[in-house]
């Protein structure tokens, strides 16, 4: 039961693998990047008996300098999760930077984590900063809004990694290919353990008849991450989305402690 904070990180999943229409061509609808700016989603997430127990919000918006995008990533626990938790909140931040071919590249890729604790509030948290150019990435670690401690990685020769929500924006424009029934993706990124691969497939159509959870129509997508982003004993996820690309349900498999998670979405606010 400790770990429910961790329903909050959920909906992430449901938006980082969810396809843009243009990079799905048997859906056959066609979102440039810009006609995405403005758009927010809600989650609702489920366990066990309760109905609810998290909800999330993501949100793309304009920074004022020119190529520039924020991506914002909000979660917090809601009921008994709320109690367990502190009223803990997860926060996620990204600055994206619009590149000549229409890719996005990751400038800066923030995540926080607020709670009460004995009825003070905590923080604590980890800024990414991606120097292509130098082909390094800075990690800072925070606690209570002080960095306190610095790390500098060098990214390895033939890599070019993005954070998950720079990911999530490539993948739904296209820049990692069609998504298809059958197609396998592969995206460069870093996590606490190294230069990793975000690992991405969309089921067969007779895999996807086979869910009982999800509808047959529309792509049902298995991703793969490092079992730590989400504390799971597999790292496997499962996200069903429509016929408009829009990410309607999601299975996070075998939470450590909680066993299966379940999301849907709430609703759409554009």
């Amino acid at each position: 039961m400790t770990r429910f904070y961790l329903l909050t990180a959920f909906f992430l999943s449901l938006h980082l693998f969810a396809p843009d229409a243009a990079s799905t061509q048997e859906l056959g609808v066609v979102k440039p990047l810009m006609q995405l700016t403005g758009e927010d989603y809600s989650y609702g997430i489920d366990f066990l008996f309760f109905t609810r127990l998290a909800e999330g919000e993501l949100r793309l918006v304009e920074t004022g300098e020119p190529n520039v995008l924020r991506a914002e990533l909000i979660g917090r626990t809601l009921g008994i999760a709320s109690w367990l938790t502190g009223d803990r909140t997860q926060t996620y931040s990204s600055l994206m930077r619009l590149m000549p071919d229409g890719s996005l590249d990751s400038i800066e890729h923030v995540s926080q984590i607020r709670k009460k604790r004995w009825g003070k509030w905590k923080n604590r948290g980890k800024i990414r900063r991606f120097d292509y150019e130098q082909r390094k990435i800075i990690e800072e670690k925070l606690k209570d809004g002080v960095v306190s401690s610095t790390k500098e990685h060098d990214i390895p020769d033939g890599k070019h990694p993005v954070d998950i929500l720079t990911a999530f924006y490539n993948l739904r424009t296209g820049v990692y290919g069609p998504l298809q029934h059958g197609t396998k993706i592969l995206i460069p990124t870093f996590s606490g353990k190294g230069f990793v691969d975000f690992e991405v497939r969309v089921l067969t159509v007779e895999e996807q008849a086979s869910q009982d959870y999800f509808p047959d129509h529309g792509l049902l997508i298995q991703v793969t991450v490092d079992p730590e982003i989400f504390d799971t004993n597999s790292g496997s996820l499962y996200i069903w989305f429509d016929k408009m690309g829009v990410p309607g349900r999601g299975i996070v498999e075998d939470l450590i402690g909680l066993g299966d998670v379940r999301g849907y979405l709430d609703k759409e606010g554009i």
